[in-house]
């Protein structure tokens, strides 16, 4: 999964300003998203686990940590806001 994120990261998207356009890339983008859902989804399955349910539970626990009338639109950690 390390490999995956880090080809989304490096090769799909440099993060570099002008670089962060998705034209032209969505074929691999797919490709590495694919890679990466496939091994949560195995990972979860062999420990148990429900995605749907850890979604849901660190859905709620963002929305505590980062109130959108204090979050939207700034990238400081939730103690910083």
């Amino acid at each position: 999964m390390t490999s995956s994120c880090t080809s989304m990261a490096s090769e799909v998207f440099q993060w570099s300003g002008a670089d962060v356009s998705n034209e032209g890339k969505q074929e691999k983008i797919k490709e590495e998203l694919a890679d990466v859902v496939n091994y949560c989804v195995l990972m979860a399955d062999a420990c148990g686990l429900d995605l749907n349910e850890i979604v849901r539970e660190k859905i709620k626990v963002n929305a505590k940590k980062y109130p959108v009338e204090k979050a939207k639109g700034k990238s400081a950690k939730y103690d910083k806001l």
